[in-house]
């Protein structure tokens, strides 16, 4: 019984040090809990390019979940692909137009590139994500902690495909108001541009 006492006091006495230290902790502090810190690829994402493809690191917001801060951060990365397809669509259609004779009078670039975005929008970037990295947080809030996820992924989007979603605009918009000599016309231009290396977009 004396010896349980002093076991008892030491253990009330953690448990009081611990709350009080907890206590502490100003309003807004974080801690990682699991997860470990971000990779390098996270702040680096242009390191992971190759010949064949340019890589995207998409960012989420905070989530109660760890299924929606995934959803979120390939959401970011598509959203980063779409922006980049849009400069490269616009050097795309001029490389066009300047190839055929006719095509300035033809092709929108407006809405040869809204097309392209709808094809990225609709694009199964999922299978494509080569990394995840899924953080743990907790938060000290007026109400106590608060646990939240923050998810990374790596995506590889591919030259061909970027290649392949403005050409397949572009015929689209053509197709939609061109005659068929227009049509052979940027056909032809298309198949004549060579394949888009990563560091044109």
């Amino acid at each position: 019984m004396r010896k349980t006492l002093p076991l008892l006091a030491t253990f009330a006495l953690l448990l009081l040090v611990n709350a009080c230290a907890s206590k502490h902790h100003p309003i807004g502090y974080e801690e990682l809990l699991a997860g470990d810190d971000a990779p390098r690829w996270t702040l680096e994402p242009a390191r992971e390019d190759s010949k064949e493809a340019k890589a995207f690191c998409g960012t989420s917001h905070n989530f109660a979940s760890e299924g929606e801060a995934r959803d979120n951060a390939l959401q970011n990365a598509r959203q980063q692909i779409i922006d980049a397809m849009g400069t490269y669509g616009q050097h795309l259609v001029e490389q066009v137009i300047s190839s055929t004779g006719t095509a300035s009078a033809i092709l929108d670039p407006g809405m040869v590139l809204d097309d392209a975005t709808r094809m990225v929008s609709e694009a199964e970037i999922r299978t494509r994500a080569r990394e995840f990295h899924v953080q743990k947080w907790a938060r000290t809030t007026q109400l106590g902690l608060e646990y939240y996820y923050r998810a990374y992924v790596l995506v590889n989007w591919s030259n061909a495909d970027a290649e392949q979603s403005m050409a397949d605009a572009i015929r689209t918009q053509a197709q939609a108001k061109a005659d068929e000599q227009d049509q052979r016309n940027i056909n032809r231009a298309l198949e004549l541009m060579d394949r888009l290396r990563s560091d044109q977009w």
